[in-house]
């Protein structure tokens, strides 16, 4: 399966300290044995006032093998404070600051905490909490970590594992920013403890790495390919002159307004070139979309590339790569589109777009399930604005293809994803478990555009018959669960976040969503098999 349609994803860490502080860089005290698992679940459901009722995943907690608890969901909102949520999930380790609040048109509110141990963020270990209008707690969903003993960042850390990185993959380390990094919270083997890392970004290869370089011997538990294979407007005619793309560290060689002069700004007559007009106005079919969930996409994700039209969504189009044109492909990296001649189409230029909405909220990491949830995502909000602008091509036959209309042709199929060589659900026929594709980002988002395709639409599944619910709070529904995923969900991660969210507007009356709704999304979660 060809792997089009992506971007070159955020390279940055967990959000860094409050600034001004300086972080300690050795531990100077011991880690302390956990106390025993039964006893702490009990003492999480005496803190949250409701009952866990077994060691497992349940209406009200959301508990691993190993058991670490990934969510709190009671049945009704109640009164709890941070502290007590970061108690609950069972760490030591409670400096967990606030790093983003996101208001939903409801007057609700998803408030982002993220974990740092010696003032140095942890990797993947943040908790969102759901919260009512009024601020009580519907859901908290995520990860913590324990730290080790391995507790030193050598004074000369940061040169040693920019070195490591490039002998294991060439290129020039352009970063390194200190991490703590538990396996176990990004799916790998582990003892379900932080040690010392760095996050180390590379450039100058065919796809630019981001590594987790443990700082004790400089080994790479971790790592994944900034690959790019996929309401103020600035579209800028490349006109098929080529660009080094695999190889560049930034967008600058390709900027829309500076190094490309801009072609069609806001407000601006129309051009010759069609695809300049088409990305034009597809963005702003993306900013109707997005302005439905209260969130404004220029000021959230635009750029200001200092040409005086100020923070704006930008595209360079019809551009070539040295090794390929015409290119056949569009990416989003370093702040703006790239599109190759052609590839113009309104369910792609809202994929992209969502991309840098992705970065800015939940960032997932673009590797494994959480990549795969990060391309469905797009894909997603891609479909909506499809589906909503009125454009010609809006055919019963077309409906949740993505890509119809380009040079390509559909090259996925949300309602049929077994069609394009997807899995439809977890673990099923074509789940890719192989090291390339990122671990597979492209092919196993299958499985979350299934279940975008099930909850909007309905239809039988898996033993499992749903009733769709519509568009309208589909839309609602899958900006919360954007909202509520962290770096490092996957996608049992994504079945919680889509229940709690719905369960959440249920309760709150949001966008007509009832409990007869979540039942509906509770059967979808079930046919795609994530839980």
């Amino acid at each position: 399966m060809p792997e089009y349609f992506t971007h070159r994803p955020c390279s940055r860490p967990s959000p860094p300290c409050t600034e001004g502080q300086k972080p300690m860089t050795t531990r100077a005290y011991p880690r302390h044995a956990l106390k025993a698992l039964l006893a702490t679940a009990v003492v999480a459901a005496a803190v949250l006032s409701y009952q866990a009722p077994e060691l497992i995943s349940t209406d009200n907690v959301a508990v691993t093998a190993t058991g670490d608890v990934r969510g709190l969901i009671p049945a009704q909102p109640i009164e709890a404070d941070k502290d007590k949520i970061v108690k609950s999930f069972k760490t030591d380790e409670t400096d967990v600051r606030t790093v983003d609040t996101n208001t939903l048109p409801d007057g609700s509110t998803i408030v982002r905490q993220q974990q740092y141990i010696d003032g140095v963020p942890v990797y993947g270990g943040q908790i969102v909490e759901n919260r009512t209008k009024d601020g009580k707690l519907s859901a908290a969903l995520g990860k913590v970590t324990k730290a080790s003993d391995e507790g030193t960042f050598p004074a000369d850390g940061e040169e040693k594992a920019k070195q490591a990185a490039v002998a294991k993959f060439g290129g020039q380390a352009t970063k390194a920013e200190k991490v703590w990094f538990d396996p176990t919270l990004a799916d790998k083997a582990g003892d379900g403890r932080a040690y010392p890392a760095y996050q180390v970004t590379t450039a100058g290869t065919e796809h630019g790495i981001v590594a987790i370089v443990r700082a004790a011997d400089n080994s790479v538990p971790l790592s994944w390919a900034t690959h790019h294979e996929a309401q103020n407007r600035v579209v800028c005619d490349a006109n098929r002159k080529k660009f080094n793309t695999s190889t560049a560290t930034d967008s600058s060689p390709w900027r829309c307004g500076t190094v490309v002069k801009a072609t069609r700004s806001e407000g601006g007559a129309a051009s010759s070139v069609a695809d300049v007009n088409n990305v034009y106005d597809f963005f702003g079919d993306t900013t109707n979309t997005y302005a439905k969930l209260a969130y404004d996409l220029t000021a959230k994700i635009g750029a200001d590339w200092g040409d005086g039209k100020g923070k704006a969504l930008r595209a360079t189009v019809r551009g070539c790569d040295t090794q390929e044109c015409p290119y056949v492909n569009a990416f989003w990296f370093d702040g703006q589109m790239f599109f190759g001649e052609g590839v113009t189409t309104d369910d792609v230029a809202a994929h992209e777009l969502t991309h840098g909405v992705t970065e800015n909220t939940s960032n997932l990491n673009y590797q494994s399930e959480s990549g795969a949830i990060n391309e469905a995502l797009s894909d997603i909000f891609g479909e909506f604005t499809d589906l909503a602008n009125g454009s010609s091509d809006d055919t019963a036959a077309n409906r949740w293809l993505i890509g119809e209309g380009s040079s390509l042709g559909a090259i996925r199929d949300m309602k049929t994803p077994e069609n394009k060589g997807q899995p439809g659900y977890y673990k099923g026929p074509n789940w890719y478990t192989g090291s390339g594709d990122n671990g597979g980002v492209h092919y196993n988002s299958g499985v979350g555009n299934k279940l975008a395709f099930l909850i909007a639409d309905g239809g039988s599944y898996n033993s499992q018959t749903v009733k769709g619910l519509g568009l309208d709070k589909s839309l609602q529904l899958w900006w919360a669960t954007q909202l509520s995923l962290t770096a490092t969900s996957n996608y049992a991660d994504l079945g919680r976040a889509v229940n709690a969210s719905c369960t959440k507007y249920a309760q709150a009356g949001t966008a007509g969503i009832t409990t007869a709704d979540c039942a509906e999304v509770a059967k979808a979660v079930k046919a795609v098999k994530i839980g």
